[in-house]
């Protein structure tokens, strides 16, 4: 593995940043607690916070024996994996898989500020199979960002208390909170196109959702995204896993639900808040999205 570029100024130096958080999980009560339905799979091994963290530096020529995540919010610095080198930004992530050889280091001018996690489990993998290709850096857009950053205070103020397994636990579903975030509901990242794309998704759901009083054609939404229907379509499942005209079904019935159970409104009042004129169509379009009628949907949350 080539040497890092950027070392120029000082030491190498893996930790010991001034206001830095670091959790070592001990081995022994994490071996106990990974055995737990809950924790098993997905769990955090090692968990920190190094701001301003200059002459940091990291190298395993045999990968680590858990995956890595890095979030920088301040700074710069470069990561290498399997001899691919990047820069890594202010508002981006990096994946780095285990057991995969990498190094990475804080820029010496602008060393950046990272929150970062190890974590293992049945599950782990399957997140970072979602990273495109040749790559293990992610852009994050600034609202998850600021979420994320929140998921690890609130995993550091944990932790304060010990390490007790309700802690580990607790961090468990952290850490999926973390990665879900990440790669799901992520506007800057869009693993299900596995490639970057110049469309404004998060605008066209947005269209979609100021709209579930009434039904929408494809064409008008496609003329929203200032794109042709076909390539509308195909971008549109793409991105989201649904077909457009289905999409905007299940936020017009995530919308009824909210007024089922919210408010006293008959259920053909419901209906026509929700664009459907025929209150019979309605309950029929609405146990195939939520598999109950929407008389017995509200029986259910009384």
């Amino acid at each position: 593995m080539s040497p890092p570029r950027n070392r120029t100024d000082g030491p190498a130096k893996a930790e010991g940043f001034a206001g830095q958080v670091m959790h070592v999980i001990p081995r022994p009560l994490l071996a106990r607690a990974a055995r737990h339905l809950l924790v098993r799979p997905l769990f955090v091994t090692d968990i920190g916070w190094y701001p301003r963290a200059r002459y940091h530096y990291k190298e395993r020529p045999a990968g680590a024996g858990q995956h890595i995540l890095l979030l920088c919010v301040g700074g710069a610095g470069w990561v290498e994996v399997r001899g691919r080198r990047e820069t890594v930004r202010a508002g981006e992530a990096v994946l780095v898989p285990k057991g995969a050889p990498h190094a990475y280091g804080a820029d010496t001018g602008r060393p950046w500020s990272i929150h970062w996690v190890h974590f293992d489990g049945d599950d782990a993998a399957a997140y970072l199979r979602r990273l495109p290709e040749g790559t293990a850096r992610l852009a994050v857009a600034p609202a998850t960002r600021r979420r994320l950053v929140r998921i690890f205070r609130d995993a550091y103020g944990a932790l304060r208390r010990g390490y007790a397994e309700d802690r580990l636990i607790y961090l468990s579903h952290a850490v999926r909170h973390l990665l879900g975030l990440l790669v799901y509901d992520n506007p800057a990242y869009a693993p299900q196109a596995r490639a970057l794309e110049p469309h404004d998704v998060a605008g066209w759901l947005d269209f979609l959702a100021a709209h579930v009083d009434r039904p929408l054609r494809v064409a008008e939404m496609a003329r929203h995204a200032c794109l042709s229907v076909p390539h509308f379509a195909a971008v549109f499942r793409r991105r989201t896993g649904l077909p457009p005209l289905e999409y905007h079904i299940h936020l017009r019935i995530q919308e009824a639900c909210r007024l089922l159970d919210t408010t006293p409104l008959a259920i053909r009042e419901v209906a026509a808040r929700v664009g459907y004129e025929d209150a019979y169509y309605f309950s029929r379009v609405f146990r195939q999205v939520t598999g109950v009628s929407p008389r017995g949907y509200r029986r259910r949350r009384a």
